[in-house]
C-alpha cells in the first residue's frame, strides 16, 4: 500500500498534467513538469485523433480544441487501457451534449460510429457452433457472425457526409461486423424488416425464417407471404456472401 504522501504526489502530478496549473511537487527536477504534461497530452491526443479521424476533420479547429481540452482537463478516466480511452471521449461528448453546443445534431452518432469500428474490431472472438457453408436460408438454422453489433441511428453518418446526413433524419439500422478471414470491420445498412429478422435469428438460434414467417406477416399486416420470402431469401444470400452469415448448423 502506498503511503499517503506518495499518493498525494501522484494525484498532484496527474492533476498538473491535466490542467497545466503549476504545483509544488516534491522530487521533481526544476523545469521538468511541462515536459511531463506535453508527453501525456500528446499520447492522449494521438489516441483520440486516431480513433476519430472523421470527427476531427469535420469539426472546426476551435471546436476540436475546445472539446478535446475540456475532456482532457475535466474527465476522470476510468480505464487504464489506452485503446479504450476513446470510448470515454465519446461518452463525455454525449453526456455533456456537445452536439447542442456546436449546433451539430449528428455529432454524437458520428462519434459512436467511429468508436463502433474499434469496438467490433477489438472485441474477443465469439464462440460459434459448428457450421457448414451450404444450406437453405429459409428452412435451415443459419449461423450469424456474432463478432458484430446492431445499432439504431437517427442520422445516416455511415452513408453520407455530415452535411447530407443532417438533412436525412429518420430511423436507420446499422449492422457492424468483423470479417472472420481478414478481421476488417464492415457496416451494413438494414431495412426495418431486415434488422428485425437478423436480431431475432441471432438471439434465438432455434429459429428459422420459415418458423418466423407467421409472426412476421402478423407484424407486417399484409398478404403476399411468398413475395416476402423471396425478398428475404435474396437478402440472406447476400449476407452469406458478405460474411455476416457464416453458414448453417450442422
Amino acid at each position: 500500500m502506498l503511503r499517503p504522501e506518495t499518493t498525494k504526489i501522484q494525484n498532484d502530478l496527474a492533476m498538473y498534467c491535466r490542467s497545466g496549473k503549476e504545483a509544488d511537487i516534491p522530487g521533481i527536477t526544476e523545469g521538468r513538469l511541462p515536459h511531463y504534461r506535453r508527453l501525456v497530452l500528446n499520447v492522449v491526443h494521438g489516441s483520440i485523433v486516431q480513433a476519430y479521424p472523421i470527427t476531427r476533420k469535420v469539426l472546426s479547429e476551435d471546436e476540436w480544441k475546445y472539446l478535446f481540452n475540456s475532456f482532457f482537463v475535466e474527465h476522470d478516466s476510468q480505464t487504464p487501457i489506452l485503446w479504450k480511452l476513446p470510448y470515454e471521449f465519446y461518452l463525455y461528448a454525449k453526456e455533456n451534449e456537445y452536439y447542442k453546443q456546436f449546433n451539430k445534431p449528428w455529432l454524437t452518432e458520428l462519434l459512436w460510429i467511429e468508436w463502433l469500428e474499434i469496438e467490433v474490431h477489438m472485441m474477443p472472438d465469439s464462440s460459434h457452433p459448428p457450421y457448414i457453408k451450404s444450406g437453405d436460408v429459409l428452412s435451415d438454422h443459419i449461423i450469424i457472425n456474432r463478432d458484430s453489433k446492431l445499432i439504431q441511428l437517427e442520422y445516416p453518418v455511415h452513408l453520407h457526409s455530415v452535411e447530407e446526413a443532417a438533412k436525412r433524419k429518420a430511423i436507420y439500422y446499422v449492422f457492424a461486423y468483423r470479417k472472420t478471414d481478414s478481421g476488417k470491420v464492415r457496416f451494413l445498412n438494414l431495412s426495418v424488416l431486415h434488422a428485425w429478422l437478423m436480431d431475432r435469428l441471432m438471439n434465438d438460434q432455434r429459429l428459422t425464417v420459415n418458423k418466423l414467417m407467421p409472426e412476421l406477416m402478423s407484424l407486417l399486416k399484409q398478404k403476399g407471404e411468398q413475395e416476402i420470402k423471396k425478398q428475404i431469401k435474396i437478402f440472406l444470400e447476400d449476407m452469406l456472401n458478405a460474411g455476416l452469415i457464416l453458414g448453417f448448423s450442422k
